[in-house]
């Protein structure tokens, strides 16, 4: 017996398929003529279609000789044209030739009579002549679709025949729930319309290989590129492993990956390269909180698995985590994760992001952080993703804690800004372009500072100036320390800079730390302690939590104004609020230690701060009162080159005579210069003497007329 020949491509099939449905459906009519003695050819029978008109439909292509031969032949001729179809489908099988609808049988689990249900459903999408078939079969020229009861009279077979396969039909049933369109049905099973999807119909005739209704959510992940992650071999042979593991247990059975890590930490990009070691690729989609599902979350879920199902993906999982404490249970998620035969992964920031996942043999389940890339790991992968050489590459890496993710925007970013400057990319267009990626959400309990000041700006004694200088140095060269020297490896926490700007009010503590900001090139945030200290137990410590959060991941500098406050001296437990102060206290050590950025405390009191607390900060850093030479370093230094001056200002007698810290002498400079302008006169000692006696007055100070003399 001569083998069958596979079909070639979906066109070859689909002609076979549908002059077999011509001649099933000519058999039918005639059937019904001679045996049941119907008329179906009344000529009132579908108002519109007439007997001429079907006969020309359908002897279009078979000819009237095949339609004239006896009944009992033609039945043969049509179970010879199915068994020679479904001979060459096995051999597309064997040879392993795709086609469209053997495609879509399996990834659905289809049978033989389904699959007709499909070819029938599709008819009217490669020629318009079986709408008015249709019609007329069903006697209703509006009914331009076939419907299960159709199906069944045409492919059923015997009454018994067609009573069994009525569960095909079903809303839940595989044929129904994925292959036809959605949408409102009929009560009555037999009224079902056999309508495809519109993503079906693109899928049997090649027409596109994506849901376009998914667009806006969902996407195919691109091919991965190893190089840009970290601890690829590791994770990568764990997942692996996992899947291996339970396909040959599970034999297929649905399996979930809950991959959590930071935002641009390469969970998808792990998802791709499981994909492509499988065989598979890889779908992800976003979802908002399950409290804000909707219908049309379930209808996006629908298209999104019904996606997956027919690319045989890998797919991925982004539900976006609650606000607040709240946690997300996703426990209808879960219904759709059950019946899947691939991996789910679910891709989350947090660990604890869901709650009721299934464990044990419901479901086999792996959950893995994909970790953030340590010092080296960053700067190879900004040598790597940019045009930076090595010893910048080093600088952004230890400024910035970025993951790939980051790393790769901060590149897009950079390039985007040269090309519109119409230049090559340079470093300080990597630094903008990281700076847009550093964003926080700190909202009212912090503000920006905006740095103005460098090193020159600042009048210090040399100890503090250097002091200064070397907690910078310590964040300039954290790639060389904790990188090439190896400290990552011994440290697990105390990596990053925490200094205390001790000092009176007007020293220069807020000034030392934009210059800082400024010479780093960070950002800086000033925390609101009115808006971080609660009265209420432990919402004081999730408001901290918050925030070193937003700063981990807007590495900027975290600068606590009169931070003695909240970082005072523990105090004996007496009653309930002792106990949870001393707990808040411990709280902030502890997120001091492990946050790896820049935190300035600033006090007035330095006696006032806990002595633990001060034996875990990398510098403290005093400024004292200014002594004359500094105040008059400083007034010189508070006004500004444009400005108008008499002759008569004494840098030298204003800092031996007024003796006040930098602040007051900003707000007596600004003061007199308004005066002198509304006088129409230079700035002179006539206005600056004039202004500083009302600062003095304002704290509560009065110099003698004696000690005035001689100022102007």
């Amino acid at each position: 017996m001569m083998a069958s020949i596979p079909y070639e491509n979906g066109y070859e099939h689909w002609r076979d398929e549908l002059l077999l449905l011509d001649a099933i459906i000519q058999f039918r009519l005639d059937c019904r003529v001679q045996l049941e003695h119907d008329n179906p050819y009344d000529p009132m029978r579908g108002l519109l279609v007439t007997e001429e008109e079907v006969a020309r439909l359908l002897s279009d292509r078979g000819g009237d000789e095949a339609m004239s031969a006896p009944l009992a032949a033609r039945q043969r001729a049509i179970l010879d044209m199915r068994t020679a179809i479904d001979a060459r489908l096995a051999a597309n099988l064997s040879e392993n030739r795709p086609l469209p609808l053997l495609e879509l049988a399996s990834r659905f689990g289809l049978l033989a009579f389904e699959r007709q249900c499909v070819m029938l459903a599709l008819a009217p999408e490669l020629n318009r002549k079986y709408e008015k078939l249709f019609g007329y079969l069903q006697d209703d020229v509006t009914c331009k679709h076939p419907t299960a009861d159709l199906a069944l009279k045409l492919f059923g077979g015997s009454e018994a025949g067609q009573y069994a396969l009525r569960a095909t039909f079903e809303d839940d049933a595989p044929l129904m729930k994925w292959v036809m369109e959605e949408g409102e049905r009929p009560v009555s099973g037999l009224a079902k319309p056999l309508r495809l999807d519109a993503r079906i119909v693109a899928y049997l005739l090649g027409a596109s290989d994506f849901d376009s209704r998914l667009a806006p959510f969902a996407r195919p992940l691109a091919h991965a590129d190893e190089r840009s992650l970290v601890e690829v071999k590791a994770l990568h042979g764990k997942l692996l492993n996992f899947v291996r593991m339970n396909e040959n247990k599970r034999q297929g059975g649905p399996m979930l990956i809950h991959l959590w890590g930071g935002e641009g930490a390469g969970k998808k990009t792990h998802a791709s390269l499981l994909a492509g070691s499988l065989g598979k690729r890889a779908l992800s989609l976003r979802l908002p909180p399950e409290s804000k599902w909707s219908a049309e979350t379930d209808r996006l879920l629908h298209r999104f698995f019904r996606e997956g199902r027919l690319s045989d993906a890998i797919v991925v999982l982004e539900p976006e985590e609650p606000a607040g404490e709240e946690v997300g249970s996703y426990r209808r998620l879960l219904t759709w994760t059950r019946d899947y035969r691939n991996p789910v992964i679910w891709a989350t920031v947090s660990s604890q992001a869901m709650s009721g996942l299934p464990t044990g043999d419901e479901m086999p389940l792996l959950q893995v952080e994909v970790p953030g890339p340590d010092i080296l790991q960053r700067q190879r992968l900004w040598m790597h993703m940019t045009s930076l050489n090595e010893q910048h590459a080093e600088t952004i890496a230890a400024k910035y804690r970025f993951t790939p993710g980051q790393i790769r925007r901060a590149a897009e970013h950079a390039s985007q800004l040269a090309r519109l400057e119409d230049g090559e990319t340079e470093v300080h267009h990597y630094e903008q372009g990281a700076r847009a990626q550093a964003h926080h959400r700190m909202g009212d309990k912090a503000r920006r500072l905006k740095p103005r000041y460098k090193w020159s700006d600042l009048v210090l004694p040399e100890e503090q100036l250097d002091m200064l200088r070397q907690a910078s140095a310590m964040m300039r060269f954290r790639g060389e320390v904790f990188g090439k020297w190896g400290f990552e490896q011994k440290l697990s926490y105390g990596k990053g800079v925490s200094m205390l700007f001790a000092g009176p009010p007007g020293t220069g503590k807020t000034m030392a730390a934009e210059a800082m900001a400024s010479e780093l090139g960070m950002e800086a945030y000033k925390i609101d302690l009115s808006q971080v200290i609660s009265k209420y137990i432990g919402e004081t410590e999730k408001n901290l939590r918050g925030i070193f959060d937003e700063a981990q991941r807007s590495h900027a500098i975290l600068f606590f104004d009169e931070a003695d406050a909240i970082f005072g001296k523990r105090s004996e437990v007496k009653d309930a609020h002792d106990k949870y102060a001393n707990v808040e206290t411990a709280y902030l050590l502890q997120q001091m230690e492990e946050y790896d950025g820049i935190s300035i405390l600033a006090t007035n009191f330095q006696q006032n701060m806990d002595d633990a607390f001060m034996r875990r900060l990398s510098l403290v850093v005093k400024f004292p009162f200014p002594d004359a030479d500094h105040r008059a370093q400083l007034w010189k230094a508070m006004i500004p080159a444009a400005t108008p001056m008499s002759n008569d200002v004494d840098f030298d007698l204003l800092g031996r005579k007024i003796e006040v810290a930098g602040g007051s002498i900003k707000n007596i400079v600004v003061t007199a210069a308004f005066m002198a302008a509304s006088a129409g006169n230079p700035l002179g000692m006539r206005e600056l003497v004039a202004a500083a006696r009302q600062e003095l007055r304002k704290t509560g100070k009065i110099l003698l007329p004696s000690e005035w003399d001689g100022l102007f």
